[in-house]
């Protein structure tokens, strides 16, 4: 039971199904809205809290069955708007004929290292290079007119593929290439040079 005249339980009583409501006048019960006395009315027995009227069965948790994700293949799509290339892959021997002719402020534009037989640049003012494949981006590069699927931040991309950012990832559509930052270091003839010979040792001593 509660009080009488009580507006904030008739509010939430309103919505229930097959609640009835009636009001007392002269020892008479009328239905809400009523202007003529009805034989029905509320029980007369004292009222009991309704959670002493209601049981519940026990509960007994199902734990949902284990779905497993498809995992999502990384990959490189075409698209994504025009980019300019900051990264640059190529054939060492490509880059040891650029090599010969540029001049020392070319040079120092660009940071290099050597990956397999190929070299990777890095830089905004990067060489034209015969057969080299030009990158954008500036943690996770794709090729030139190239995007990453799923089209995700670079963090998330790291934690992906399970880099940090102490390197460099590079996607083709060969795969997943990591470099470290800290194999690149200023371009130099004599280090390009160096490299095209350790290259040209491992050829001819597979």
């Amino acid at each position: 039971m509660w009080p009488a005249g009580r507006a904030d339980v008739v509010r939430c009583l309103l919505p229930a199904p097959s609640v009835e409501f009636f009001t007392q006048r002269g020892g008479q019960w009328y239905r809400f809205g009523n202007r003529l006395p009805t034989s029905a009315g509320p029980p007369a027995e004292e009222g009991v809290p309704v959670a002493n009227l209601v049981h519940l069965e026990r509960i007994v948790p199902v734990i949902p069955a284990a779905q497993s994700t498809p995992p999502v293949l990384l990959r490189i799509v075409r698209g994504g708007g025009p980019k300019q290339a900051t990264a640059l892959a190529c054939r060492i021997m490509d880059l040891m004929r650029w090599v010969d002719t540029a001049t020392t402020a070319e040079l120092t534009a660009v940071q290099g290292t050597r990956s397999g037989s190929r070299a990777v640049l890095l830089g905004s003012r990067l060489p034209s290079i015969n057969h080299a494949i030009r990158y954008w981006g500036t943690e996770i590069y794709s090729p030139v007119g190239f995007r990453p699927d799923p089209d995700l931040p670079s963090n998330l991309l790291r934690d992906a593929i399970g880099t940090s950012s102490d390197e460099l990832v590079f996607l083709d559509e060969e795969g997943v290439e990591v470099i470290p930052r800290a194999a690149f270091a200023p371009l130099s003839r004599a280090g390009v040079r160096l490299a095209s010979r350790e290259h040209e040792h491992m050829t001819d001593h597979p």
